[in-house]
C-alpha cells in the first residue's frame, strides 16, 4: 500500500482562486481598451462647438446604462475602475459581458442620425483596430499568468 500526505493544497487552491480573479480582470481591462479604440475615435468624429458631447463620450456596461447622466465631480468622464470591475464580474458570471460606447448629451441621438453620425462611423472604421487592441491586452493577461 502506498500512502501520500499532501501538504499546502489550501494555498494552492487560494493561488489559483486568485490567478482566476487576475484572469477575469486582465480579459476585462481588454475589453475595455477595445472600447476605448471606438471612444476615441468618436470624440474626434464628433461635431464639435463646446466640446461638450467630445467630453460626454465615455464607456459603459448594461449595467451602467451611460445614456443617462452619470454622477461627476467636474472632472472629464472616462471609463474608471468600476466599469472594469462590472465587466470582470459578468465575465465571471455569464462567462461573456459588452462594453459600451456612449454619451449622455441630449441632443446626441439628433447628431448621430439626423446629421454627422460620430459613433457608428467610429465602431465600423475601427473593427479590426478593436480586435487586435484586445487580442494583444490578453496575451499580456497570458503572459502574466505563466509563473
Amino acid at each position: 500500500m502506498l500512502e501520500m500526505k499532501v501538504t499546502g493544497a489550501d494555498t494552492l487552491m487560494k493561488k489559483f482562486q486568485s490567478i482566476k480573479a487576475e484572469m477575469y480582470k486582465g480579459f476585462a481591462a481588454a475589453l475595455v481598451a477595445g472600447g476605448f479604440v471606438v471612444t476615441n475615435d468618436a470624440k474626434e468624429l464628433a461635431a464639435y462647438l463646446t466640446g461638450n458631447m467630445r467630453r460626454s463620450i465615455h464607456l459603459g456596461t448594461e449595467t451602467r446604462d451611460i445614456t443617462k447622466p452619470q454622477a461627476t465631480d467636474g472632472a472629464p468622464q472616462i471609463a474608471d475602475m468600476s466599469v472594469v470591475q462590472a465587466v470582470a464580474i459578468a465575465l465571471e458570471k455569464a462567462g461573456k459581458a459588452k462594453i459600451l460606447a456612449g454619451t449622455d448629451v441630449e441632443y446626441a441621438p439628433v447628431q448621430e442620425f439626423l446629421h454627422k453620425a460620430f459613433l457608428r462611423p467610429a465602431l465600423d472604421n475601427n473593427k479590426q483596430e478593436v480586435k487586435d487592441e484586445v487580442k494583444r491586452a490578453v496575451a499580456m493577461v497570458i503572459k502574466a499568468a505563466q509563473i
